[in-house]
């Protein structure tokens, strides 16, 4: 496939599959590989993933964020790889791991790796910044609090 049709392919993963559950027969292979790497995680590394299963996790980010949505800051292509810088804007509306709703708007940044085979998502590289998604939900302190508390208790 060509580096447009790959990027195009990538395109729908933020812009369709979210609002459009039947994209992700298009998009996603059959069985893919979805690898995070995260601070402040709680999910695990790597899962095998399926079409059904992100209709499934779209539903739920809607059952978490209300309205959100992902916005593509910039996108590369190169072989069977695309790269997207992206930022993520929502409200809390629903539990996540645990937390009730906060009603907080909501956003933080990160970048995702695609590798495609025959036209289709085969393998994602998740890596966003989950400890500011917690500090806007007021679960961590903001980092210059945290560093003020242990410079103050060193001392």
């Amino acid at each position: 496939m060509s580096l447009e049709v790959n990027k195009a392919v990538v395109q729908r993963y933020f812009e369709d599959a979210p609002h459009h559950p039947d994209t992700c027969d298009e998009i996603f292979a059959p069985r893919f590989l979805f690898h995070t790497i995260q601070q402040a995680s709680l999910t695990p590394q790597t899962v095998e993933s399926s079409p059904d299963d992100e209709r499934a996790a779209y539903e739920k980010m809607k059952e978490v964020w209300g309205s959100w949505a992902m916005t593509i800051d910039q996108m590369l292509a190169e072989g069977d790889r695309v790269m997207v810088q992206w930022t993520f804007r929502g409200a809390h509306r629903g539990e996540f791991h645990g937390l009730p709703a906060t009603g907080k708007p909501i956003a933080w940044s990160g970048i995702n790796i695609f590798r495609l085979a025959d036209g289709k998502i085969a393998e994602v590289w998740d890596i966003s910044d989950r400890l500011w998604m917690w500090q806007q939900l007021g679960v961590l302190p903001d980092i210059r609090e945290a560093i003020a508390r242990a410079r103050h208790s060193v001392s």
